[in-house]
């Protein structure tokens, strides 16, 4: 991390705001710290949202920097389309991008700090457009390569992924509801 030179007053609160994006989306966003500082952007997991980074966006707020956690498309007041094509992940990258365009302009990221589903889009974002970053902190979602090296090959991996093939069916709402 980068040393502030003078002591930051620790922030009480977070602050909130949608922010809406060229592609039309609009994030939710969760915000602490100065904007002129040096930004690091949070990005959540499933079935989570953005305020599970609440403790994360004062913390690092007091050591000088920006924070934001946007609530992902489709999660708390994003934007949620009901076409599901919607949520492919090049919309999902877009959505990223943009965002980070918009809170950092002028120079990349300090980093980006991802969690689950929300590092599975930072992977991508890295590998696309690594200039909008300086460090990329993932935190439990494999490299995209070994997994699907993994899930194509091991059945232990199959097994311990089919979860997501659950998810996907159409009847699950209903079977996770009851």
């Amino acid at each position: 991390m980068t040393p502030t030179s003078a002591p930051i007053p620790a922030p009480t609160n977070i602050n909130t705001c949608a922010i809406e994006l060229p592609n039309g989306t609009t994030l939710s966003t969760r915000l602490a710290g100065d904007p002129t500082h040096p930004v690091v952007v949070f990005l959540h997991g499933f079935p989570e949202a953005a305020f599970i980074w609440d403790d994360y966006l004062l913390e690092f707020a007091t050591r000088g920097f920006y924070c934001v956690a946007p609530n992902l498309r489709g999660f708390e007041c994003s934007s949620a389309p009901l076409d599901a094509s919607a949520y492919r992940a090049k919309f999902l990258v877009q959505d990223i991008e943009q965002l980070i365009a918009h809170v950092s302009p002028a120079k990349p990221l300090h980093a980006l700090v991802a969690h689950d589903w929300g590092g599975a889009l930072a992977w991508n974002v890295a590998n696309q457009m690594p200039q909008l970053m300086a460090r990329l902190c993932i935190v439990n979602s494999p490299h995209p390569g070994p997994f699907l090296r993994e899930l194509k090959s091991n059945p232990v991996q199959q097994r311990a992924s089919d979860y997501m093939n659950f998810l996907a069916r159409e009847d699950a709402p209903e079977l996770l509801a009851a």
